[in-house]
Order: C-alpha cells, then structure tokens, then sequence
C-alpha cells in the first residue's frame, strides 16, 4: 500500500509540475512588426486585447485571417496550437466561422 501511495504522490506532482510549466508560457514578439505583436496577443487568449491590437494597427479581422502568419503558421492554426481560449480568440478572427477544426485541414 505504501508503495501505491509514493507511485500516486509522485504521478501528482508530476503532472502538476506540467500543468503550471504550461500555464506560465508567455509569447514575446520576434521583432516590431505590427503582425508579430497580433500574434502575441491572439496567443495570449484576450479577445478584447486582440480587438485593440488589430484596430491601432488600421487592420480587419477579415486581413489578419488571410493574411497573418504567426512562425510560419496562418494565425487561427498558430493560436491552436499555442494559444489561450483558442475557440473564443478563433471564432473573432474568423467572424464565427471557426468550428474547432484547423481550416487549412478543412478545405
């Protein structure tokens, strides 16, 4: 029994471990580019921030999905991937179109 509870203990703080290692990810743009500070913030998960972001930078929603890459990624792919509340920052690039499978593998 002993044995079964340090096997338990350890797999806890194992996957705790993981769980904040993960949580504390933080997205730093690779240069000025208005497009890499997009990303970021579409990472991070915060729709409104998002919102904020494309608005000072004079763009679309509709521009950033066509035509914003995140390291090589089309940006709805690059926020699945990476990103916080992928549905909610998603369904904001894409105007509602996103259902939850990567575009680029749905077409």
């Amino acid at each position: 029994m002993k044995t079964f509870t340090k096997i338990v203990m350890v797999a806890g703080l194992t996957f705790g471990a993981m769980a904040t290692a993960q949580a504390n990810s933080q997205f730093v743009a690779a240069d000025d580019a208005i497009t890499s500070e997009i990303c970021v913030v579409a990472a991070n998960g915060n729709k409104m921030k998002l919102h904020k972001a494309i608005k000072d930078a004079g763009l679309t929603r509709g521009f950033v999905e066509d035509n914003v890459t995140c390291n090589e990624l089309p940006i709805v792919e690059f926020v699945e991937q990476y990103g916080e509340n992928v549905a909610k920052i998603n369904r904001y690039i894409t105007a509602g179109d996103y259902t939850g499978t990567l575009i680029s593998r749905a077409n």
